[in-house]
């Protein structure tokens, strides 16, 4: 018995796949951290050349996608008439990093579908929306775009092309559509429908599944008027794509038609400045496309007129306090006026060099005792360091940045709910490890003694093909402190650069610019897509006035850039 019993474990321990003891170690950590940044990590390694085992990738993406049920925030929010510089901007940011249970378990199904299409599906199946419609104390809504791009996508990929196969691919599709119940959702829905890429006759059975869900879907004003342009453009877009295969009723017009006067004639949020745009666009929209109006009516005043008038949303503007103010204006200072930040000549000076240390040894000092909440002082604060991150070039004083940043980052994570927010800012030290700052990154977050810095630092050294020399753009907080007015009452603009991120599974989740899925996580060399997070990218506003676009998802072109010349500039109004 003995015998045997040692022959067998000779079998198992021969038939065993070798892991790679770098990941396992990773792995093992991962387990040992918070469940967002758990699961983050674990998709991440599911990319790497490293892991060879097919099976322990699914195991990692499944495990990923259990973690994920405990996330904080179940999914994610935005706003379109917010400032970043406020509270409510901030948690616009924090949700960017989608590191919510939807976000994380739709990354999940997505890796599954190249690993096991099947169980893919299974595990989109079990993702549980469960959306809370808007108000209008509020600026906002719900964003789950990446659900219905994804849905489109696993539906049309991971069945069969025959006709058993299409017409399993279209009941899969009809069936998590009709989740889509509120007015955030429908923009994603349509962008869907196209993803999928249907034939004329499953066009058809769509504009009519479609035009139902826009039927009973419910009124939320400020949902409508966070999304009201973009739904416009969305159906649109789609009416166009089912024309060119031969749908020529104009049905998705129509239907957008008696639901846009359907969301207008309800009570309405009274500091919506979309409604009145959105009937205009709708108008121009028939007229580019010659839509005579015995056809299709066009939108008059009294389509748009609300049944009553809500109230407002509360925004909790940053920078008020005294210190705060004074070092976001010894940031502006110090970026300069002009539309785009001052010289490398200038940064390479003496005087400026000075400033910066200046500012940098303010911000090392500054408590944050006035401010009303800790995750206030964490935002600002961050903000700042992010900007001479951003602007200091490569001298002493910039490893002196990156020291005292990520000293200030392992102490700042105090705050369960504000994890992500934190992650916002800690996601700007972890992209600098991708750039010509990789070696002491890497040494900061490594020997930080936070667990979740240090294990990100050691997954950025598993990457066997380190982007040397190029200076990645900060995270989508990074220049925000742009929009306050200076002492003199002067706007100015400290716009840098946004994040740099790759989607993970070839999928742009929301407001993409191409509706189809590029060809998934490059698995042949450097696997850069598959393992580091979804692309972000932002918009910044100049003027207090201004409203806050969605902080898109989108995949960002252009040649690798090392400093000085890492910064971009936005318009100064």
């Amino acid at each position: 018995m003995r015998a045997v019993g040692i022959l067998l474990l000779a079998a198992l321990s021969v038939a065993a796949p070798d892991h790679d003891r770098v990941i396992e170690a990773l792995v093992v950590d991962a387990r040992a951290v918070p469940p967002e940044f758990s699961a983050d990590v674990l998709l991440r390694l599911t990319g790497s050349p490293r892991i060879q085992d097919p099976e322990w990738r699914r195991e990692l993406i499944e495990e990923a996608y259990l973690r994920a049920y405990s996330a904080w925030d179940a999914y994610r929010v935005t706003a379109t008439s917010t400032s970043p510089n406020s509270r409510q901007g901030a948690q616009v940011v924090a949700s960017d990093t989608a590191l919510t249970r939807v976000s994380l378990q739709v990354r999940a199904a997505q890796l599954m579908a190249s690993v096991d299409p099947v169980r893919a599906r299974e595990m989109f199946e079990w993702i549980d929306l469960d959306l809370v419609a808007g108000s209008c104390d509020s600026p906002l809504v719900p964003a789950v775009d990446e659900y219905y791009t994804t849905l489109a996508v696993l539906a049309r990929q991971t069945f069969g092309q025959d006709a058993q196969g299409r017409s399993d691919a279209l009941r899969f599709i009809t069936l998590y559509l009709f989740h889509a119940h509120l007015p955030t959702d429908m923009p994603a829905v349509a962008r869907a429908l196209r993803t999928f890429r249907p034939t004329r006759d499953e066009a058809a059975y769509l504009e009519g599944t479609f035009r139902w869900i826009l039927d009973s879907s419910l009124r939320d004003p400020r949902g409508f008027s966070s999304v009201s342009i973009d739904l416009i453009t969305q159906l649109m877009a789609l009416e166009d794509a089912d024309r060119t295969l031969g749908l020529t009723n104009w049905n998705v017009t129509r239907a957008l038609r008696d639901y846009l006067v359907t969301q207008f004639k309800g009570p309405r949020c009274s500091d919506s400045l979309s409604d009145g745009t959105a009937a205009d666009t709708f108008n121009a929209a028939l007229r580019r496309r010659e839509i005579a109006p015995e056809t299709i009516t066009p939108l008059a005043a009294g389509d748009t007129r609300p049944s009553s008038m809500l109230g407002v949303a509360r925004t909790d503007a940053y920078w008020r306090t005294i210190e705060a103010r004074r070092l976001y204006e010894m940031g502006v200072r110090l970026r300069g006026p002009d539309k785009k930040p001052v010289s490398d000549q200038i940064r390479m000076s003496e005087g400026w060099l000075t400033q910066a240390e200046r500012l940098l040894s303010e911000l090392e000092r500054w408590t944050g005792s006035r401010e009303a909440l800790e995750r206030d002082y964490v935002y600002q604060k961050s903000v700042l360091y992010t900007l001479l991150v951003d602007l200091v070039p490569p001298t002493p004083l910039r490893t002196r940045t990156l020291r005292s940043f990520a000293d200030f980052l392992k102490n700042a994570d105090r705050d369960r709910a504000g994890r992500t927010l934190w992650f916002a800012f800690a996601n700007r030290l972890i992209e600098l490890t991708r750039s010509a700052d990789r070696a002491i990154v890497l040494d900061l977050l490594e020997n930080s003694g936070h667990p979740v810095l240090a294990l990100y630092g050691r997954v950025e050294r598993s990457r066997t093909t380190p982007d040397h020399g190029r200076s990645p753009a900060g995270p989508a907080v990074s220049g925000i402190i742009a929009n306050m007015r200076s002492m003199n009452g002067r706007r100015f603009s400290l716009c840098a650069v946004c994040s740099i991120d790759f989607t993970p599974a070839g999928v742009q989740p929301q407001r993409s610019k191409n509706a189809g899925p590029s060809g998934g996580a490059n698995t042949k060399g450097e696997p850069a897509a598959a393992i580091i997070a979804p692309v972000r990218s932002c918009s910044i506003f100049n003027s207090p006035g201004d409203a806050m676009s969605t902080i898109h998802s989108a995949k960002l072109g252009g040649a690798a850039r090392s400093w000085p010349s890492a910064q971009t500039s936005c318009d100064i109004r």
